[in-house]
């Protein structure tokens, strides 16, 4: 638990079970790479915008992160974010959206790590008492930001994000504060797009 404490890749690679969503097969997280590089950028970076092509395991990979962020730091208030409040929830059953992934990876954790680490989960949160931390689905937009002091965020596809531009304004004080955001989509022309070319450069 030490060592997970402080290496979320060890502990994603060793502990985190995934599901292929075309060929059925569950399995580990795997240790790729590029994954490792985007591992150690997120825990370098408070905020980090990733346009990428499809079948990356990003979803996964920064879903399972803030899973592993709210388990072992203390007080975090997460939000998963998506364009519908049913896309950021998805379906555990099926493993999709960023919420049903962490909830799917969570349930198959063995005993000893749930028992070290319980949870409440709902249809739109994943409560950690012994940390204090949630994990919390909601749609695009700034309002339910507004009104929460959040540590961190996970939006995905926020180039398809109507509202993104409103979301990004509202979360600058909290990542200025000490929080962190992540911010992924497949490339899609708009205040996405040219946020991501405006870091680029």
């Amino acid at each position: 638990m030490a060592l997970y404490k402080i290496d979320p890749l060890l502990f994603l690679t060793r502990e985190c079970y995934t599901l292929d969503q075309h060929g059925g097969a569950i399995e580990l997280f795997p240790r790729e790479k590029y994954l490792e590089f985007l591992v150690d950028a997120w825990q370098r970076e408070p905020l980090i915008i990733l346009m990428k092509s499809r079948q990356m395991l990003c979803t996964w990979l920064f879903s399972l992160l803030y899973l592993w962020w709210a388990m072992f730091t203390q007080g975090k208030l997460v939000f998963f974010q998506s364009k519908k409040l049913e896309d950021a929830v998805g379906d555990e059953n099926a493993a999709t959206g960023p919420l049903g992934r962490a909830k799917f990876t969570y349930n198959r954790m063995p005993d000893a790590i749930k028992n070290r680490f319980p949870c409440r989960i709902t249809e739109t949160k994943m409560v950690f008492p012994r940390s204090h931390s949630t994990i919390w689905a909601i749609p695009q937009g700034a309002d339910v930001i507004r009104q929460h002091t959040v540590a961190g965020i996970f939006s995905d596809e926020v180039a398809f994000q109507n509202e993104f531009e409103g979301a990004y304004t509202a979360l600058m004080p909290a990542i200025q504060g000490g929080g962190r955001a992540t911010f992924v989509s497949t490339a899609e022309l708009g205040f996405a797009w040219d946020l991501f070319i405006d870091r680029v450069e």
